[in-house]
């Protein structure tokens, strides 16, 4: 039987190490993770109580050079990856006789790079995905094992995508995992064939531009609401956090950035395309509130540009 170590950390790196371990238990030697307790999406505690449960060697590090050692002692044959933001020495991965898979949120070689679903959802693409792949030296250019894909509905936002996707993730491992052990299946070469990346994503990218379309402002703020840190505009000087948003299909004249008009779930906001989008949850001075909690007269306008 393979012998293989996971390294992850976060709700579905947990859900994954679980299931592979429902799959085969014999074949997970090790559990790496590293102490994010600081991170409010952390799953420490469940990921040592796991493995203090069944019995799985427990490995947290502290710095990512400690991964060297680490997989030298347990010597697995196979390293799946899912939830590690820190970079893997290619010696390290060239040490394992089957190497690293690991999950990419996009179907390669489209989105190659950061911030794949987000990036997706800002281009208002119809439909999302994953890819199981070998880690190479290059950037996300590995063979792939398995992919999946699913719907983005018009009122999706990346939380509802996120669910879909780690559903279907779980549904391909029940089929392909214990084919990979066994070697059964083998991976193909990516196609590079148009392929495109996604830049590196700061807080400061999340700033709303009220000039563009009523559509890219819908998409913009459902591709960055919870669990990222999420669309934002300043009123008054003050920093807004759009949570959620609703479309307005009907042509609206105004200049953008401008309040349209109170409806009865929030606010209509134009944008630059005579069109508006309605504002409804926000986040303002460390609260979640209704828009229409914060603003009270239509001659007031949110600002385009961040202020320094």
């Amino acid at each position: 039987m393979k012998r293989v170590a996971f390294i992850g950390s976060k709700e579905l790196g947990f859900s994954v190490l679980k299931k592979l371990f429902q799959l085969n238990s014999e074949s997970i030697v090790a559990c790496i993770t590293y102490d994010d307790r600081d991170d409010t999406r952390s799953y420490y505690d469940e990921y040592c109580s796991f493995c203090e449960k069944e019995k799985i060697p427990i490995f947290i590090l502290s710095k990512a050079r400690e991964m060297n050692k680490v997989i030298s002692d347990i010597k697995p044959d196979l390293c799946f990856v899912l939830g590690w933001y820190y970079l893997i020495d290619q010696e390290v991965i060239d040490s394992v006789p089957m190497g690293f898979i690991g999950v990419h949120n996009s179907l390669l070689p489209k989105y190659r790079g950061f911030a794949p679903l987000v990036w997706t959802m800002i281009n208002g693409e119809k439909k999302a995905g994953f890819s199981l792949f070998s880690f190479t030296d290059k950037m996300d250019e590995g063979d792939i094992w398995a992919t999946g894909e699913v719907e983005i509905a018009s009122d999706d936002y990346i939380s509802d995508v996120i669910e879909k996707i780690n559903k279907e993730l779980l549904n391909v491992l029940d089929e392909v995992y214990l084919l990979i052990l066994q070697d059964e299946i083998k991976p193909y070469k990516q196609k590079n064939e148009d392929p495109s990346y996604g830049a590196k994503r700061i807080e400061e990218d999340g700033l709303i531009n009220w000039n563009m379309s009523a559509t890219k402002v819908y998409d913009f703020i459902r591709a960055q609401s919870i669990p990222y840190p999420g669309a934002y505009t300043y009123f008054n000087g003050k920093k807004i956090t759009v949570w959620k948003a609703k479309r307005f299909d009907y042509v609206y004249y105004g200049t953008p950035g401008q309040m349209g008009m109170f409806l009865e779930e929030g606010i209509l906001v134009v944008c630059g395309d005579s069109k508006g989008v309605v504002i409804t949850e926000v986040e303002y001075e460390g609260e979640r509130k209704n828009i229409k909690d914060i603003i009270k007269s239509l001659n007031v306008r949110f600002e385009s540009l961040q202020r320094r």
